[in-house]
């Protein structure tokens, strides 16, 4: 289930950065680039640009009996995004920001992600690579 969360944002093209330091979290572990800060706070792990250009969130952590579609809809709702559509494999994904910020939420009954990105128009590449970096502990 939670090896979807590597490709949750299959459009983006994935390129290869200069050099990239692995971080082990809480629940996961993904390859932070040069150029870029890494922040845990709880169950939230942010990575952000430098120039803060463009920046990646991951919340996570167990939805206390909420599915995922009420989670994304209900995000969706607060963040006032687009209409959250669901994929083949039950993730959900909706924009907001005009677009700016991609949302992913996918998960079970035990275990969710909540994968937040911005910054496409100048971060779409390292964005892609970093997500493709992720792996579960």
């Amino acid at each position: 289930m939670m090896r979807r969360a590597a490709v949750c944002v299959i459009f983006l093209l994935i390129g290869t950065y200069a050099s990239a330091d692995v971080e082990e979290f809480r629940y996961f572990s993904l390859d932070v680039p040069e150029g870029w800060s890494a922040n845990e706070s709880g169950d939230v792990v942010s990575v952000t640009a430098d120039d803060r250009s463009g920046s990646l969130v991951i919340a996570s952590g167990n939805p206390g009996g909420e599915s995922i579609t009420a989670l994304a809809l209900k995000l969706s709702h607060e963040m006032r995004g687009t209409e959250p559509v669901s994929d083949d494999e039950g993730d959900y994904t909706f924009e907001y920001n005009n677009g700016v910020s991609h949302v992913t939420v996918t998960g079970d009954e035990d275990f969710y992600m909540v994968i937040t990105a911005s910054g496409f128009v100048r971060n779409a590449e390292t964005l892609g690579e970093i997500l493709s970096s992720l792996e579960m502990r």
